[in-house]
């Protein structure tokens, strides 16, 4: 009888220079002219994970540009503290992609250690390396940076640096922030109203509840829209008779954003507002029958009631759950009407 064959098991100095071998490979990688190649190659390398860090930190002095920046988003993705050093180091970097890569990937580990390099990259000669440190001041969360993100957020010529300033002074939710964030409010750029008004929503600050409003007349959409949506975070005055004129805004996205917000927090007041809308404005049916539902007020079921045999298949769904909703609430309040009447 032949004797059972033994099967070879690699041994763990043999696993650990396969693995070795397998980082090698995948950081040469990096240097292929074709961008899947390297994203596949920089996915493995995060999947690998703390053991391919140290060849990854080495590979951040590579002479190729791409080999650098894949390094660094590899970095960033994996999280492990032995790549900050090297990535603030990278904030130097000759390419500027590369100083913005190190940047976001600083920002993503939160690394307190990056704080005071970030600071000093805010005056990167590149606006995308100045908006990259900015953020990631904001995604740090450290308040020694406000001083100087406010500092950045009064240089009008630079649009970049002051959007990635914006958001970083709503991440870090700062008193000192809201006045300058309420001037940035009547920027000429929309996108800077737009981001300032984002942000003042994140503070939560009542000093941002009239400048909000006046956004709500703001000539851009997307601005009225997010006004809006941070003028409820602030808080302050019935925040439903702001809102209802956005009921016929011009943009369906605002007038669904509007919805949505009523639904949450609007009252009796809002329930002819969102009848109206659900007889006449097709595009937004759906929400509002949701946001009735959300309401609960008796008065919304007769509406619901007519306007389902008019609605598609989708919208009727959400007229149905809406109707059930208040037959459920009216039928609770007479149980317990009956109940104290006994």
């Amino acid at each position: 009888m032949a004797a059972d064959k033994q099967e070879y098991t690699p041994s763990d100095e043999e696993n650990q220079e396969s693995i070795e071998q397998e980082i090698a490979d995948l950081i040469l990688s990096l240097k292929d002219p074709n961008i899947t190649v390297r994203w596949e190659a920089i996915g493995t390398l995060v999947d690998i994970g703390a053991r391919a860090v140290p060849q990854i930190c080495e590979a951040m002095k590579d002479e190729n540009k791409f080999v650098r920046w894949g390094a660094a988003e590899a970095l960033g993705r994996i999280g492990d503290d032995r790549g900050v050093r090297p990535l603030i180091t990278a904030l130097k970097d000759r390419d500027k992609d590369v100083r913005w890569k190190a940047a976001i990937s600083l920002g993503g580990m939160q690394a307190q250690e990056a704080v005071c390099p970030l600071i000093q990259t805010l005056h990167d000669d590149d606006p995308d390396v100045r908006w990259g440190a900015a953020t990631a001041l904001g995604e740090i969360g450290d308040h020694r940076a406000v001083e100087y993100l406010l500092d950045a957020l009064k240089d009008r010529r630079d649009r970049d640096g002051r959007d990635g300033a914006i958001f970083a002074l709503g991440e870090l939710h700062d008193p000192r922030a809201v006045a300058p964030l309420i001037d940035a409010l009547e920027d000429r750029n929309y996108e800077i109203r737009f981001e300032a008004a984002k942000a003042l929503g994140k503070i939560g600050d009542q000093r941002a509840e009239r400048p909000l409003i006046n956004r709500i007349k703001d000539e851009n959409w997307e601005v009225r829209l997010v006004a809006a949506e941070a003028l409820v975070r602030v808080g302050g005055q019935d925040t439903t008779d702001v809102l209802l004129p956005l009921l016929t805004d011009d943009a369906p996205d605002v007038r669904r954003t509007a919805i949505e917000i009523l639904g949450e927090i609007g009252g009796s007041a809002a329930v002819g507002p969102l009848v109206a809308v659900l007889r006449h404005d097709e595009n937004c049916r759906y929400e509002a029958a949701e946001a009735l539902g959300k309401i609960g007020d008796p008065g919304a079921f007769e509406p619901l009631q007519k306007i389902y045999e008019f609605c598609d298949p989708y919208v009727r769904v959400a007229v149905l759950n809406a109707m059930s909703v208040i037959l459920l609430k009216m039928k609770s309040k007479t149980n317990a009407g009956q109940v104290n009447g006994q």
